[in-house]
C-alpha cells in the first residue's frame, strides 16, 4: 500500500491536512448518540413524573428532589469524569461510564418507593456526568482546529435531540410500558451504544500525546484512523510544549484561562437554571391545566425542540459571527419569550411561543458548551468542560429546587416567567463582557493546539467579523 509522505509531520499537522476519515466520523457518530441518551435520560424522568406521581399519591413539590438528586448526580459525575478522563484517558472512562448510566436507569425502573428512585437517579446522574466531558473531549480531539467548533455543536445537538425525543417517546409509550418502562428504555440505550464505543472509537492520540505513552501505541492508533499515511514518519511532539504538567500551573484558573472560566460558568449557570426549571415544571403545569398527560407531554415538547433548532441555527452561525454576540443576543430575544411564555398561554399561536421560547433559552447553550471544548488545551479539555457541565447542572438543581418554592407558594405562571428574566440578563451581560476583553486575542490562531493561549481567539469570533 503507498502511503502519503508525512516525513516531518506532528499529530496536529495530520489532524488538520487530512480530509475527515470514517474512523472520524465514526467516533463523531458514537460520541453524538452517547450525547443524545444522555439527553433523553436527563429529561425522561420531567416527563414521566406526573404518573409518577399520580402512582404514588405525591405531591407537586415532592416531586422536585427527584429531579434535583439526579442533577446533583451529574454535577458530582461531570467533575470526577473530567478529571478522570484527562487522568486515565478518554476510552477507559468513557466505556465505565456509559455502562454505569446505562445499569443505574435500569435499576431504577424496579425502584418501589420515591426514596429508592431518588437515590437511583443520583447513580444514574453520576453516570451521565461523567460520560459528557469524555464525548466532547473526544469529538475535540478528532477533529481538526478549523472544524472543531462545528463539530462540537453538533455533538450537543445530540443532548437536546435526546432530551426532545423523551417527551415524543413518553406520549407514544407510556400508556402501554407505564413510568417504568420508559427507565427501561433509559438505560437499554446506552447498554447498546457501548458495544459501538468499545469497539469503534480509539483512545484520543493527542491526548495520549500529552499523557507520553508509548510511541507504538500512538502511532499504531494514527494508522488505525488515518490509513493512508505511514505513521512511522509521524513526528510525535509535545503538541508545542503543553503536557500533562499544565494541570499543576493554575490549571483552569490560570491567568489566560481565569477570565474565560468565570464567564462561562456564570452564563452556563444562569442559562441552565431557566431551561431546566421551565422544561422540568411545563409538563406538570400543563397537566395541572387540565391537559391530558400525553397532550401536556407533546406542547412541552415543543420547548425541547425548539431548543433543538437554536441549536442547530447557532451551531451553523457560530462559524461566521462572534459566538459571545450569539449568545448574548439568544438569551435578549429569550428575556422577551419567556415573558410572552407566561402571558398568552391561552393564545391560538402558543405551541409557537413555547417553540421560540426554547429556541432562544436552549438553543444558545450549545454555543457555551462549545467554548469549553476548544477554549481549554488538551491537558485540561476533559477537565475544563467537566467543570462547565457541572457549574451547568448546578444551575439545573437550583431551578429543580425552585419548582418546589414556586408550587409551595400558588405564585403565577406568569409572575414567574417575568422572574426568570433576571438570570437570562445576567448571561446576556456575561456574553457582553466576553467579547470586549478576548477581543484583542482574535488573531490567535482557531481551535490550535499551539499555545495554552490560543483558544481565546475563538470566543471573540476570530476569522468571523
Amino acid at each position: 500500500m503507498n502511503h502519503l509522505d508525512t516525513t516531518g509531520h506532528t499529530i496536529h499537522d495530520v489532524f488538520n491536512t487530512q480530509r475527515f476519515g470514517a474512523r472520524q466520523w465514526t467516533v463523531f457518530i458514537v460520541c453524538f448518540l452517547v450525547t443524545a441518551i444522555e439527553g433523553f435520560d436527563t429529561t425522561i424522568i420531567g416527563f414521566v413524573a406526573p404518573a409518577i406521581s399520580s402512582q404514588w399519591a405525591l405531591s407537586g413539590s415532592a416531586l422536585a428532589p427527584l429531579v434535583g438528586t439526579g442533577l446533583a448526580g451529574i454535577l458530582v459525575g461531570s467533575i470526577a469524569g473530567g478529571a478522570l478522563a484527562d487522568r486515565y484517558g478518554r476510552k477507559p472512562i468513557g466505556v465505565l461510564a456509559i455502562a454505569w448510566f446505562g445499569f443505574a436507569s435500569l435499576a431504577s425502573s424496579h425502584s418501589s418507593n420515591v426514596f429508592q428512585l431518588i437515590a437511583c437517579r443520583f447513580i444514574t446522574g453520576v453516570g451521565v456526568g461523567a460520560a459528557m466531558p469524555v464525548m466532547s473531549a473526544l469529538v475535540a480531539e478528532y477533529c481538526s482546529d478549523k472544524k472543531r467548533a462545528a463539530m462540537l455543536a453538533a455533538t450537543f445537538c445530540g443532548f437536546l435531540f435526546g432530551a426532545a425525543s423523551a417527551g415524543f417517546a413518553t406520549s407514544l409509550f407510556i400508556r402501554s410500558v407505564a413510568w417504568q418502562g420508559m427507565l427501561v428504555l433509559s438505560g437499554a440505550l446506552p447498554l447498546a451504544v457501548l458495544l459501538l464505543f468499545v469497539s469503534r472509537v480509539p483512545e484520543s492520540p493527542r491526548h495520549m500525546l500529552v499523557r507520553q505513552q508509548p510511541a507504538d501505541l500512538i502511532r499504531r492508533t494514527m494508522g488505525m484512523i488515518f490509513p493512508a499515511i505511514d505513521p512511522d514518519k509521524l513526528v510525535l511532539d509535545s503538541l508545542h510544549g503543553e503536557s500533562a504538567d499544565t494541570l499543576a500551573r493554575g490549571g483552569i484558573f490560570s491567568t489566560h484561562l481565569r477570565l474565560g472560566t468565570l464567564l462561562i460558568w456564570a452564563t452556563e449557570f444562569c442559562g441552565f437554571l431557566v431551561f431546566f426549571l421551565i422544561g422540568s415544571w411545563l409538563p406538570t403545569y400543563l397537566k395541572q391545566t387540565g391537559l391530558s398527560i400525553v397532550m401536556a407531554s407533546q406542547l412541552s415538547s415543543m420547548f425541547q425542540f425548539g431548543a433543538l433548532g437554536g441549536a442547530v441555527l447557532f451551531a451553523w452561525a457560530v462559524r461566521r459571527i462572534n459566538v459571545a454576540t450569539i449568545v448574548a443576543g439568544a438569551f435578549g430575544l429569550g428575556i422577551l419569550l419567556t415573558f410572552a411564555l407566561g402571558l398568552f398561554e391561552r393564545a391560538p399561536g402558543y405551541p409557537g411561543i413555547v417553540f421560540l421560547s426554547g429556541l432562544t433559552v436552549g438553543g444558545p447553550l450549545i454555543c457555551v458548551n462549545t467554548i469549553s471544548g476548544v477554549f481549554y488545551p488538551t491537558s485540561l479539555r476533559a477537565s475544563g468542560g467537566g467543570w462547565t457541565l457541572a457549574i451547568g447542572r448546578l444551575g439545573s438543581i437550583v431551578g429543580s429546587m425552585l419548582i418546589g418554592a414556586i408550587v409551595s407558594s400558588h405564585a403565577s405562571f406568569s409572575l414567574v416567567c417575568m422572574m426568570l428574566g433576571a438570570p437570562l440578563l445576567i448571561a446576556c451581560l456575561a456574553m457582553l463582557r466576553m467579547r470586549p476583553e478576548l477581543q484583542p486575542r482574535s488573531a490567535d490562531a482557531l481551535g490550535s493546539d499551539d499555545h495554552d493561549t490560543h483558544k481565546t481567539g475563538l470566543l471573540s469570533g476570530s476569522k468571523f467579523h
